[in-house]
């Protein structure tokens, strides 16, 4: 026969439920961890039922049936269906333990959230680790595109000295090319005397007419050389400046991050509190 104070209990069961906010599982077993009454959440079906010995592999129960000591437990998922939290209260008749009453409640869905929070927070860090790959590799290519600017200026100040250079070329040669002439009209005034300072002359001219239009000519190239050189330079800044915006907008996206991780601990401290 069933203990008078249990059975108490079993019938008052239904208004105990109702005193709870949050649906909760209501379990009375007697001394031989045998279910007697079952009080669930409406539209849920029990998950222990009347007549059969509970098994709790945690083993709280025995210990609560033991001790007559109130305790705290947590059963996994893979005791009753889903995992569940709550207190097991011992029942005393005349200062013996005659039976249970387990108080649970379902904590499957803080841990699927708790679990949410887990695999975001991963994701999150994947992507901070995906963008702080993606922003040395920019820091990278921004010290590459400095470098370049940097040795792009020096062609471009060698080229401007060998243009200087040029020009001086082409000025002798105007100089070697007038005195090559005054030396074949004085050559002419001299008659037989200066046919062969005229020869002489003659050649001279002639080599002044070819560095001159050979000075021209590299003038030239050396000119479009510069005109190359200005437009990669050009480009190589405006480069630089993008990689720069890049870096700072990845840094914004990164504090986000970090500040999406910090609220997303809070929130996974806060579910495990419930």
């Amino acid at each position: 026969m069933l203990n008078e104070k249990l059975q108490q209990i079993i019938d008052v069961l239904p208004i105990i439920k109702q005193l709870f906010e949050q649906d909760v599982f209501l379990t009375v077993m007697d001394g031989k961890a045998v279910v007697q009454g079952v009080e669930v959440p409406n539209g849920v079906q029990p998950k222990v039922f009347v007549g059969e010995v509970f098994q709790d592999s945690t083993g709280v129960l025995y210990e609560v049936l033991k001790t007559g000591k109130s305790k705290h437990n947590y059963l996994p998922k893979e005791v009753v269906g889903e995992a569940l939290e709550g207190i097991l209260v011992p029942v005393k008749d005349s200062g013996e333990v005659v039976g249970c009453v387990v108080c649970t409640y379902s904590v499957d869905k803080r841990e699927q959230m708790a679990q949410i929070t887990n695999k975001f927070q991963e994701s999150v860090n994947n992507v901070t680790d995906s963008i702080r790959t993606v922003l040395s590799g920019i820091e990278e290519l921004f010290g590459m595109l400095t470098s370049m600017n940097e040795m792009t200026n020096s062609v471009e100040s060698d080229v401007n000295n060998a243009v200087g250079v040029v020009n001086k070329i082409s000025q002798n040669a105007s100089r070697s090319n007038i005195l090559a002439l005054n030396a074949s009209i004085e050559a002419t005034h001299s008659g037989e005397y200066g046919r062969g300072f005229a020869v002489v002359a003659s050649q001279m001219g002639k080599l002044a007419n070819d560095s001159g239009r050979s000075a021209t000519e590299i003038k030239a190239t050396l000119h479009v050389i510069t005109e190359h050189l200005s437009s990669i330079i050009s480009s190589i800044k405006d480069a630089n400046g993008m990689a720069k915006q890049h870096m700072e907008d990845i840094g914004a996206i990164q504090e986000v991050l970090q500040e999406t991780l910090v609220l997303a601990g809070k929130l996974e401290e806060n579910i495990g509190k419930h």
